[in-house]
């Protein structure tokens, strides 16, 4: 099993929407689902529309009900394309560590995980969406992402402002993360990856191009499907899942990724 969490540390560049994005591109013979962890949650219900009943609620039910790991696949649901994410919410309890939830820390890592390796024949890889971790120190769940993840990738735009705030919380992650922590550039026209690379210390493990409009149509908005499933964010989607999978030269994502990004558009 891979675990990848998906985070920012300045605003929205669009943590949700890159890990849909790699989500849909991931190898084709390997099971994935984008969950969310962001503790203010419940996006994708929410540009989906898809109940928030199923998910990390239905899961934290069933974990307390059983002696055993309950099963993944219950409490997933799909993007019209096909991807299986686990729907979080934006009313989980941070109090309560008795829950386990998008809050929950370590209880909620550790019934993620063992949920998603319940099934031997179909163990799940899993990208985290994290969301903005913010100053001050990530909450318990994030900071229990960030020590479980085998790769840590932190989506910031180019802008002089967004490097200079990865710069500022590059020590803290380099602390927690070690080699496992890398930036995933949003590209706009201000500054080449190369120099944000050098600027804030942490290597770039991949390259998104700045698309509004084709990233409008994957995260749920209307817009043309044929767009996006020939644009560069789409192209740029698959090579950064290349980098994100497994050990080892993986085979190319299957035919279900043109699926998967057109029909985000429906």
């Amino acid at each position: 099993m891979t675990v990848v969490a998906f985070a920012s540390v300045k605003g929205a560049p669009g943590v949700t929407t890159a890990a849909c994005l790699v989500g849909a591109t991931w190898p084709a013979e390997r099971s994935v689902v984008v969950a969310e962890c962001d503790s203010s949650g419940g996006d994708l219900a929410a540009r989906f529309e898809l109940s928030s009943k199923c998910g990390w609620s239905s899961l934290a039910t069933a974990s307390r009900r059983s002696h055993s790991p309950p099963g993944l696949r219950p409490h997933l649901q799909q993007l019209p394309g096909g991807l299986d994410v686990l729907v979080g919410s934006s009313t989980t309890s941070t109090t309560s560590t008795s829950s386990i939830g998008t809050d929950a820390g370590p209880a909620s890592v550790a019934a993620l995980l063992a949920s998603a390796t319940s099934d031997p024949e179909c163990p799940w890889d899993l990208l985290i969406d994290l969301g903005r971790v913010r100053p001050g120190g990530p909450d318990p769940g994030a900071r229990a992402w960030l020590d479980r993840s085998d790769v840590v990738a932190v989506v910031l735009r180019t802008d002089a402002a967004s490097a200079l705030h990865v710069r500022d919380r590059a020590p803290d992650l380099l602390a927690r993360c070690e080699d496992r922590v890398g930036l995933v550039v949003v590209t706009t026209d201000h500054y080449p990856s190369a120099e944000i690379e050098r600027f804030t210390g942490l290597p770039v493990i991949g390259e998104i191009p700045f698309d509004p409009v084709a990233a409008t149509v994957a995260a749920g908005g209307h817009g043309s499907r044929r767009r996006l499933s020939r644009s560069s964010l789409a192209t740029s989607a698959r090579r950064l899942a290349t980098t994100l999978a497994a050990d080892g030269p993986q085979p190319p994502p299957g035919p279900h990724l043109e699926v998967s990004l057109q029909a985000a558009s429906r």
